[in-house]
């Protein structure tokens, strides 16, 4: 499980839940993130930026995290959960997430992208 934070305009750092529940001011990145959407208005692209800053996450992982991020705001049946854990918490169901994102990932093609 993972925490994320968001920094304007468009950077997102992860870290495990727990090391940041233990303490938040020390709590490492994992990874990060960054959205350039300089170019979606003419050119229909946005470019993103990620760096693994600790091995124990695989550069697997970390892309399939970076993607359910994205798709999670970009994709408006994801985007629901994003609504429901930030507005009604109280009807937010981990188990059925985990299930949900656990069933993506394994559907998720492999990298095709090179580094």
């Amino acid at each position: 499980m993972m925490v994320s934070q968001f920094q304007s305009p468009g950077h997102f750092l992860m870290a495990y839940l727990e090391d940041y529940k233990m303490d938040p001011q020390s709590a490492t990145p994992l990874l990060t993130f960054s959205v350039f959407d300089d170019l979606a208005d003419n050119k229909d692209v946005v470019l993103v930026r990620a760096d693994i800053l600790n091995k124990s996450i695989q550069d697997d992982e970390g892309r399939k995290v970076v993607r359910s991020v994205l798709d999670n705001y970009r994709d408006e049946e994801h985007f629901v959960v994003v609504k429901t854990f930030n507005e009604r918490p109280d009807a937010f169901d981990i188990d059925d997430y985990i299930s949900r994102m656990n069933i993506r990932w394994q559907q998720d093609p492999p990298n095709t992208v090179s580094s």
